[in-house]
């Protein structure tokens, strides 16, 4: 949907008595009838990248589908990104006065729903979070040094916002073909997010994300988590066999409580993509838990 039809709902829905901050921090879809499912996206990606997912639960449920200030088109606001992603959401689902929410998001959409589910705990059923990690530090180093994170978020900040317009645009179709998607037909409709994000947004987002940890918050967190994950990367290039995946995913979990985990081998990063039927299946498991 173009972001001229979501600032018409945004008037129509009268989400504009949410103030300011949270007009400008999101724009919301609506679809369908029953009990909410929220969907946000990860860095940089419209909310159509939950579409077919979408297609599938509207049948059953209202879902609303989330995009960020600064993804693809939508007018950025300045720093403090994710705390005004959340205050936004708290304040859309406090006036709404929903209740069960579901959450289900991609990455940094899911550790957004993770802080809205800390914000919200009576409002928030569960929260679906794929290829999410609660210290996504981690992913690169397990003990993430000072030093190390500055020259980390020196490069961020060059590759992202200083970086010319082609220079930018092959290291996303890149990052697309690499991590992203086995199927390529998403590849150019990624990228071309991306190339229309706002780029200190993307940077600032990326950052706030790494400098994070939930792992705390999540030992003593009562809210159900699905953590959606893929084994394709270790059993591809490291040829470990998925009964390893569990333990070393719940290491990253540290002591959370409440964590049910799903694990496939046959998608990249953006498993509600690659595989749509089995994500589906996976969430409806959880759900009539």
């Amino acid at each position: 949907m173009k972001i001229e039809k979501f600032l018409t709902l945004l008037l129509v829905c009268g989400f504009t008595g949410f103030g300011l901050r949270a007009q400008q921090a999101i724009a919301i879809q609506k679809t369908g009838s029953g009990n909410p499912l929220v969907f946000l996206p990860h860095i940089g990606c419209s909310s159509e990248m939950w579409a077919p997912i979408v297609a599938h639960y509207s049948k059953y449920y209202t879902c609303y589908q989330v995009d960020f200030a600064g993804f693809y088109k939508m007018p950025a606001i300045d720093s403090a990104y994710t705390p005004k992603y959340v205050e936004a959401l708290v304040a859309f689902i406090e006036k709404e006065k929903l209740k069960q929410v579901v959450v289900i998001g991609q990455n940094y959409g899911a550790y957004v729903g993770v802080k809205l589910a800390e914000r919200l705990p009576g409002n928030i059923k569960c929260v679906v979070a794929s290829d999410f990690y609660p210290k996504l530090s981690m992913v690169l180093d397990t003990a993430m040094s000072a030093g190390k994170w500055k020259a980390i978020k020196k490069s961020i900040i060059a590759t992202t916002v200083d970086s010319d317009r082609e220079t930018f645009r092959k290291s996303q179709k890149y990052l697309a073909q690499s991590m992203n998607f086995m199927d390529t037909l998403h590849i150019s409709r990624f990228v071309n997010w991306q190339c229309h994000s706002d780029r200190k947004t993307l940077a600032g987002t990326l950052c706030e994300q790494m400098e994070d940890d939930l792992i705390p918050a999540l030992k003593s967190a009562n809210i159900p988590i699905l953590s959606v994950s893929t084994w394709y990367f270790a059993k591809t290039y490291k040829k470990m066999p998925v009964s390893e995946s569990e333990p070393v995913i719940r290491k990253m979990f540290g002591k959370a409580r409440s964590v049910t985990y799903a694990v496939t081998e046959e998608a990249k990063d953006f498993i509600a993509s690659d595989q749509p039927l089995w994500f589906i299946k996976t969430v409806n498991a959880f759900l009539e838990k």
